[in-house]
């Protein structure tokens, strides 16, 4: 028998569709959001190592903990700020005594922080048995990491899927259609502004279900120089000189930019296009790929590449050649002919040519029309979902032989 030390989504996403596995497994449900350390310091001000109560600082013998970027942000940061690293080392000591397994996922999304304050962590050569998970393919040779660039899925599947993605989405997509596509973000960063302002300036709006948030258009009022705590924008970050849009009122756009978000910025964002069928507002869903304005060391995705394959739809990327690349090298379906795009897209670096070329499609594409097309691609929409899904089993079923210790 094999105890395991994760949240019930994790250990769904791990064991996806080989549940057989887990016969053998006895599951300690940890609670990523309780902030046992944290509050704890805050009750007891002097606080002995025998007084933390989290489940991974007593672990069993022969155990498996899974850690990742929630159990890094609340827990080991907090542990090495506030209590020191005496009490780090102590952790770890009591891991390696007790033959404790740990299995880190250092795949979700953030290569700007691989690179900067966390890249000290994940390349530790740590003192127990451990295996990491990577996305980034600057440590893909490094001892104890496995390297695919999707192994984001399975942060994916955790958070956003509940560990089930055969059940999303919630109802199957209707035919008549209110949008023709759907522009969903909650920053408008400068890419996506451009896309936007390009909308304005073709009339082509009210075609499309657009969202924003009023709390990140005040924080881009400021943002010129840099945002997102780090410095690392590069040249399409200011290559457009848009900035005075956020010198304008919100209320502006009210009519245009839907604030899905503003009662809660922090809610999960997948669960709301779920629950409130936002999935199904249109046929198309065309998202601005973060990274391409940074400057990270390999091009990279995240889970806006991913969202509209597994709620079943057609999509549009500028910024995201690194998805479409690897989509096509495991035979999928980038719906270039569909849509009228160029068969080169996906090699036009600057994401604003890419935008010219998809709001020129857009202007030539006709909502009433539009549905027979979304009808006739339903078996490549199906196919490009299984083809990811296959992919994750494979990859992620090499952790089974660490997790159970094959």
């Amino acid at each position: 028998m094999t105890t395991i030390y994760c949240t019930q989504s994790e250990l769904k996403s791990l064991f996806y569709e080989n549940e057989h596995l887990l016969e053998n497994v006895k599951h300690i449900n940890i609670d990523h959001f309780d902030d046992n350390l944290r509050n704890l310091k805050e009750e007891k001000k002097v606080v002995r190592f025998e007084d933390i109560t989290h489940p991974i600082f007593n672990p069993e013998e022969n155990s498996v903990i899974i850690f990742d970027r929630r159990v890094i942000e609340r827990d080991f940061f907090t542990l090495i700020n506030e209590y020191g690293y005496d009490f780090r080392d102590k952790l770890y000591s009591i891991w390696k005594e007790r033959n404790v397994r740990v299995l880190f996922n250092f795949a979700f999304f953030e290569p700007i922080e691989y690179q900067t304050k966390l890249y000290d962590f994940i390349t530790t050569d740590f003192p127990f048995r451990h295996l990491k998970l990577t996305d980034y393919p600057l440590f893909k040779d490094l001892p104890n990491f496995e390297y695919d660039s999707l192994y984001n899925m399975f942060h994916y599947f955790n958070e956003n899927l509940n560990g089930n993605p055969n059940s999303f989405p919630i109802k199957e997509h209707t035919i008549e259609k209110d949008k023709l596509f759907s522009s969903i973000q909650m920053k408008l960063r400068p890419h996506r502004l451009y896309f936007f302002k390009k909308l304005l300036e073709n009339k082509l709006e009210h075609n499309g279900y657009i969202t924003a948030t009023k709390f990140y258009f005040d924080e881009y009022i400021n943002a010129d120089l840099k945002t997102d705590n780090n410095s690392l924008q590069n040249k399409y970050y200011y290559e457009k000189d848009n900035w005075n849009f956020f010198k304008t009122k919100w209320e502006d756009y009210k009519d245009i930019i839907v604030d899905s978000f503003q009662n809660n910025i922090w809610q999960n964002h997948t669960q709301k296009y779920n629950l409130d069928f936002e999935y199904d507002k249109s046929y198309i869903d065309i998202y601005g790929e973060t990274h391409i304005l940074y400057n990270t060391k390999y091009p990279f995705f995240t889970e806006k590449s991913y969202q509209p394959i597994f709620f079943e739809k057609m999509f549009i990327l500028y910024g995201g050649n690194k998805f479409y690349r690897k989509l096509k090298k495991l035979g999928g379906y980038n719906f270039f002919e569909e849509f009228g795009l160029p068969t080169n897209y996906d090699k036009i670096e600057s994401p604003y040519e890419q935008v010219d070329l998809v709001v020129d499609t857009l202007s030539q594409l006709s909502i009433h029309k539009f549905n027979k097309t979304f009808l006739e691609s339903q078996e490549k929409i199906k196919k490009n979902k299984k083809i990811l899904l296959d992919h994750y089993k494979k990859i992620i079923s090499k952790t089974h032989n660490f997790i159970l210790d094959r």
